[in-house]
């Protein structure tokens, strides 16, 4: 019975044993696994962080990218909006009329200190600043004369006006062989750089310069082909006093030697003589209306071009009645259908002036 007893008891204790080692077995498997489903648990936390960071990294860049195709609708609208403006301007500019110019070259000669600049501004280019003037070799002004429509083409007419410096006729004689001159502005003056009084001196020196001899140099056979008129131009007058036609007739005793050489081209060329002062405006707007009459072209004469000359006229008439001296005659109006209204806008072709 004891046998039997002792038996049951190692049995019992044999079973314990082993259900402890098999509950110890299972304790640990367990274990590992719970570390492993804490090692998958943290994975999946980190691979979360991760997908919620590309989430958020995603709908950043489609909200750039939202941003940048609302700029390429605005930009393809500014560009279809420009087309059509360009189409438009190329329309605009198929039905308007090609412009061209003509260019019609005078040149100013004449010694220093005569007054050459002030009266070429006086009506080349009469919104400078006289008290600016600067000696210089060469000046070139240009001034728009008309504006003629003609089918479908408008024309430009324009006055080149070259103004020589005085120490420089010279090279002015060469410009007159070399190229196409249409109208010449010769300047004396009876007075010096003060302008105060008659200097016989300085009279002889001009007439000294404008000899005979010398003055076939200005009119060679290309010259007298080209130009249409020579003005000579006896400036500071305000120094002599009398009438008007006193003033004039005693300017021109000083250069009746110069005046009688320039009138045996008269069979050949036009010769004008003027006798007026730059500084005060005496006879300037004289020159505009002479050269336009002499050098344009009937048919380039536009509305607003005959009205000036009108305007000149009328004061010119106002003057030779004070004078006793004969009115210039205004041009006949040239038929233009279609005449586009332009201002006449003068312009330096170089800032600085002389």
């Amino acid at each position: 019975m004891v046998l039997v007893l002792a038996i049951v008891f190692g049995l019992v204790a044999l079973a314990s044993g082993a259900g402890a080692v098999f509950l110890m077995m299972q304790s640990a498997e367990l274990k590992r696994q719970l570390k492993d489903a804490n090692q998958h648990i943290e994975a999946l936390r980190q691979a979360k962080g991760q997908l919620d960071q590309a989430r958020s990294q995603c709908a950043q860049l489609q909200q750039a990218l939202d941003v940048a195709r609302g700029e390429d609708r605005q930009k393809v609208d500014w560009l279809d909006a420009q087309q059509k403006e360009i189409d438009w301007l190329r329309t605009e500019l198929e039905t308007r009329p090609k412009i061209t110019q003509k260019r019609y070259k005078i040149l100013t000669l004449g010694i220093k200190w005569t007054g050459k600049t002030s009266l070429t501004l006086k009506w080349a280019n009469p919104l400078v600043d006289l008290g600016t003037l600067q000696g210089t070799k060469i000046e070139r002004y240009e001034r728009t004369v008309s504006h003629v429509l003609t089918k479908e083409v408008l024309t430009e007419h324009v006055f080149e006006i070259g103004d020589w410096g005085g120490e420089h006729i010279v090279d002015a004689q060469q410009e007159l062989i070399m190229e196409e001159i249409h109208g010449l502005l010769m300047v004396v003056d009876l007075a010096g750089k003060d302008g105060q009084k008659i200097e016989p001196a300085r009279i002889q020196e001009q007439l000294r310069e404008f000899q005979p001899q010398s003055l076939q140099f200005f009119f060679s056979p290309k010259t007298l082909a080209s130009c249409k008129t020579v003005v000579l131009f006896i400036n500071k007058s305000d120094v002599l006093s009398g009438t008007p036609a006193e003033v004039e007739r005693e300017a021109r005793g000083y250069y009746k030697s110069l005046i009688d050489s320039l009138e045996r081209y008269k069979n050949t060329i036009d010769v004008r003589v003027l006798v007026g002062s730059a500084s005060y405006g005496h006879s300037t707007h004289h020159l505009f209306s002479h050269f336009v009459e002499r050098i344009l072209p009937k048919n380039a004469y536009d509305p607003q071009l005959l009205q000036r000359m009108k305007q000149d006229v009328n004061a010119s008439s106002a003057l030779a009645r004070t004078a006793q001296l004969p009115a210039p005659q205004l041009p006949q109006q040239p038929p233009h259908p279609q005449q586009p209204q332009h201002p006449q806008h003068p312009q330096q072709v170089r800032p600085n002036v002389r």
